[in-house]
């Protein structure tokens, strides 16, 4: 398998034993399922450029390849961290209409992309909302950048976020110099604060406008 260099943006996250969240669980007017949003996403951008968006539950095979990467990039700041905890991260995101959920971008079968939406249940997070969304693990290959897949794929996290009932999308990142990227997309800075043994800059994108 060809070997890809990834640098990531937002630290992974570990599954939490919190209830998921569903479409169920809120009355929209004819809302869109999220495979028919990824099939609009493909139609508009992915296609075009010989590329798919999927979810990771129908591509599962490049989980370990998933935790490989996160692991390497990572396990530096954490020590605790480990491809074990990873790859039962990404095993619990094996979601089609449900939070945890994971979508990964293909190319010639190999993933080149990826963004997360889950629930962020670490105690340092306990003064958020107990059901907010929060996005993670942005990341696109460096030889497949400067072509808007990296900002395609956070206005497609908003979309999904919305058919979930998010107001407000959280994330963060633990590299300074990503801030301003996210800035210039429409995010705004909570704060800073220390999260495993670094520290991160937390933010957020209203989805009310």
């Amino acid at each position: 398998m060809k070997k890809l260099c990834f640098i990531f943006l937002l630290l992974p996250l570990y599954p939490s034993a919190s209830e998921n969240i569903s479409l169920k669980s809120f009355t929209m007017e004819q809302p869109l399922s999220v495979s028919e949003t990824i099939r609009i996403e493909n139609e508009n951008f992915f296609f075009p450029r010989s590329m798919e968006l999927s979810l990771l539950k129908n591509c599962p095979e490049v989980i370990p390849v998933l935790a490989e990467w996160l692991y390497n990039e990572w396990h530096s700041y954490d020590t605790s961290l480990t491809k074990e905890k990873l790859v039962s991260a990404f095993q619990s995101r094996l979601n089609a209409d449900v939070i945890p959920i994971t979508f990964v971008v293909l190319k010639n079968s190999l993933p080149i992309g990826l963004i997360s939406l889950k629930q962020e249940k670490d105690p340092e997070f306990r003064d958020f909302p107990k059901d907010s969304i929060w996005m993670g693990s942005l990341q696109v290959a460096p030889e497949e950048r400067m072509q808007g897949i990296g900002e395609e794929l956070l206005k497609f996290s908003q979309s999904v976020a919305k058919q979930f009932g998010c107001e407000t999308l959280y994330f963060y990142t633990s590299n300074p110099t990503n801030v301003k990227w996210y800035c210039n997309r429409g995010a705004q800075i909570i704060e800073k604060r220390p999260f495993r043994d670094h520290e991160i800059t937390v933010m957020q994108i209203s989805l009310n406008d």
